[in-house]
């Protein structure tokens, strides 16, 4: 039993020493798996702060890379919008019409108006000036109106000097004479401007100069430095938001340093002084919102995971803005922003690369030069606002009908030239050509009213007209000329003939001056006579050129040529002071003298005439000035102020060539004019028809109602002379009585 009783026992025994080796097991089983928890924590945790830095660091300079791209984007945005400032300039002092009024033949008048008015009301300078070749300051205006002169003489005594002086070395340096010893400008636009940093009275300001040039040429030039167009832009809240509308940042601000928290550039003039700091809140602020969530990190990893993703996800999209915004900011600095077409510089760039291209050298191309021929019209009648919707509804109908792919340029405010494949000519002329030309003549609808709508096209072909794309312009340029002086709202093809032509006319304008220095015109007088008496009551001046090789030149020919020089002022006021000075010998006869638009809205013209016939003696009831309805029509309150000063001195007023325009009775109200010319057109119909007949006596009765004298000119038959006088008109003039003549053989007396 015993024996029994131990082997139990020791059965026993072994199975409790079991139970508890595998109670120790399995306790040492569960505190290794505890210990593995707590020994993975700190790894997890460490890798955790491991993949937060190196994604922190990663954010970090991700936003540094973007910070650069933003301060690289502002940077060219900036450079682009000081380029487009240069280049709005450029429109203004890079022309032929600029030179001749500031060198050939200045004309303080049209300098005030073209930058005191003109560029005033496009790009907005604060200040402008217009500096001669010694430095003198020829032209100056401000924003607000205060004297300008100050401000543009800091500028002349800065830095600025420099550049400055660099566009006149630059401009004298592409002077160059051809065969015929005529001096021509062969440089390049781009070596004739500057721009620069500066504080104009104590506002951070761009500075841009722009050197007077004639562009497109062929006008005489003079061997001397330019004269040089400045304009001065503060950089004030308006340009600040100018610059913010093609930037995605919030905002911008100009400061001496830059703040804690933004970033900036550093606005720095050619001497590399620091003249401001452009600053702006950064775009990505991601490191900001991760710091702020580490005290939640171990609570919020798959939130703060989120949040870098978000991030990250952000500074792409902000790269990818950055791009599209640097792709749009390239865009603008090329393109018009009105129209949508290239600038003229862009445009010149495309189409000399187009030309280049095998496929053009095969099939040849054509320049479509286009006019808008009533802008200026449109803006003095209906507004700016109407210009503005005019030239973007133009736009409009050349892109609609030419097809997104053709070049197209805006080269100045009212014209266009297009770029075309193939050699267009009378035997073939595309048809969406002859769609296009149709279309520019469509009335344009603006705030419920129809504006009249013009448009005149030169066109040259490549390369028979030229080699390259400013030889194929200034082609179509000329014909376009000759397609506004037979009429506009047509076209013209090139051909070599106008070439000569203007080249003739060239030479007439060359002429011309030296006809004004040698005293070359001459007056010739032609009667008016009392109708019933036929006894001379005054004598209509009218100017010839006796030329000393050419003989007598005939007005028709010479006076456009004179209008486009800007002589037309210096002629207007030798007629109108010689007709005086002649007719203060004749007695009891009178003198008549046609006045231009542009001499009697001229400033102190009232005055002028005053002085001259006190000087001349001649009584101011014996001058008759002769007014085309066409100064009428402008409604000006200055024109009404010179009527009235001019009437308070018992001048006689005449409106000219009455009911062939667009004459209204309103303005024979309005203008206190005490004579009527009855048209020669009307005269010659005079037996034709009795509509005619019954037109004629209907313009001699308003007259009459209107208190008003009457002549007829043209009068060149007897039946005209009786109908006239029965119908009670009181003065006549033609040929029936007289023709044109020389004072000596007009039977007047000669002034001594």
């Amino acid at each position: 039993m015993g024996n029994i009783d131990d082997k139990c026992d020791e059965k026993v025994y072994d199975v409790g020493r079991l139970d508890r080796e595998d109670i120790v097991k399995r306790r040492i089983g569960i505190n290794t798996l505890f210990v593995a928890p707590v020994a993975v924590v700190p790894v997890l945790f460490t890798i955790v702060l491991v993949v937060f830095g190196a994604v922190f660091i990663k954010v970090w300079l991700a936003e540094k890379e973007t910070a650069q791209r933003e301060v690289t984007a502002v940077s060219r945005i900036f450079d682009s919008y000081r380029q487009s400032l240069v280049d709005e300039m450029e429109r203004y002092a890079a022309s032929n019409a600029a030179y001749i009024n500031i060198v050939s033949n200045p004309d303080p008048d049209w300098i005030a108006n073209r930058f005191g008015v003109d560029m005033a009301g496009d790009f907005s300078p604060d200040y402008s000036g217009l500096i001669a070749p010694s430095d003198g300051l020829t032209f100056s205006a401000s924003k607000s109106g205060e004297p300008a002169q100050k401000v543009i003489r800091e500028i002349l005594n800065s830095d600025f000097a420099d550049a400055l002086q660099l566009i006149r070395n630059n401009y004298l340096a592409a002077l160059t004479a051809n065969p015929d010893a005529d001096i021509l400008f062969a440089g390049d636009l781009a070596d004739l401007n500057g721009s620069d940093v500066f504080r104009v009275n104590g506002i951070p300001s761009l500075v841009t100069a722009f050197a007077v040039v004639p562009d497109p040429g062929g006008i005489p030039m003079v061997y001397q430095e330019p004269f040089i167009l400045i304009s001065i832009f503060e950089l004030n809240d308006r340009r600040l938001a100018e610059l913010l509308s093609v930037l995605p940042v919030e905002e911008l601000e100009l400061q001496d340093k830059t703040p804690e928290g933004m970033i900036g550039i550093s606005l720095k003039n050619a001497a590399g002084s620091k003249v401001a700091q452009l600053v702006w809140n950064p775009i990505s602020r991601a490191t900001g919102v991760i710091m702020s969530s580490i005290p939640v990190l171990f609570l919020s990893l798959g939130t703060i995971l989120i949040m870098v993703l978000a991030a990250l996800r952000q500074i792409t999209q902000a790269k990818s803005e950055l791009a599209v915004q640097e792709r749009e900011a390239r865009r603008a600095a090329s393109h018009d922003s009105m129209t949508g077409f290239t600038t003229r510089a862009q445009f010149y760039k495309e189409a000399e690369r187009q030309l280049a291209s095998e496929d053009v050298r095969m099939k040849g191309a054509s320049l479509v030069y286009l006019d808008l021929d009533n802008l200026k019209e449109v803006n003095d009648i209906h507004g700016h606002m109407a210009g503005d919707w005019l030239i973007i509804s133009q736009a409009v109908r050349i892109r609609k009908r030419l097809g997104p792919d053709v070049l197209i340029g805006r080269i100045g405010g009212d014209e266009f030239v297009i770029l075309v494949e193939g050699r267009v000519g009378e035997d073939h002329f595309p048809s969406n050509l002859v769609g296009l030309l149709d279309d520019l003549i469509e009335p344009i609808e603006f705030e419920g009213r129809l504006i009249d709508a013009s448009c005149s096209a030169g066109i040259a072909r490549f390369p028979d007209h030229g080699r390259g794309i400013l030889d194929i312009i200034r082609s179509a340029d000329v014909a376009l000329q000759r397609c506004k002086a037979e009429g506009k709202r047509s076209y013209r093809l090139f051909d070599n003939r106008m070439d000569e032509e203007r080249c003739e006319r060239r030479q007439l304008c060359g002429e011309l001056v030296t006809a004004l220095e040698e005293d070359q015109f001459e007056l010739f007088y032609q009667s008016i006579v009392v109708s019933g008496t036929g006894e001379r009551a005054h004598a209509e001046a009218l100017i010839r050129w006796r030329h000393p090789e050419r003989g007598l030149v005939s007005p028709g020919v010479f006076l456009p040529i004179a209008k486009e020089a800007g002589f037309t002022s210096e002629i207007d006021n030798w007629v109108l002071e010689r007709a005086i000075r002649d007719a203060s010998n004749w007695g009891t006869t009178g003198v008549s003298v046609n006045v231009s638009s542009s001499q009697f809205q001229k400033e102190g013209f009232a005055e002028h005439v005053a002085d001259l016939l006190m000087t001349y003696g001649l009584s101011a009831d014996q001058l008759l000035l002769e007014i085309t309805e066409d100064l009428v029509l402008e409604e000006d309150q200055c024109t009404q102020k010179v009527f009235a000063e001019l009437r308070d001195m018992n001048i006689g007023l005449a409106i000219d060539d009455f009911g062939t325009g667009y004459s209204s009775l309103s303005y024979l109200h309005k203008y206190p004019f005490n004579t009527m010319k009855i048209d020669r057109s009307f005269v010659a119909r005079i037996g034709i028809s009795e509509e005619n007949d019954m037109l004629v006596r209907t313009l001699l009765g308003i007259a009459k109602v209107m208190g008003m004298k009457t002549i007829g000119e043209g009068v060149e038959t007897q039946e005209q002379r009786d109908f006239l006088v029965n119908a009670g008109c009181e003065y006549l003039q033609g040929y029936l009585f007289d023709r044109p003549a020389p004072l000596a053989e007009s039977g007047l007396k000669r002034a001594s």
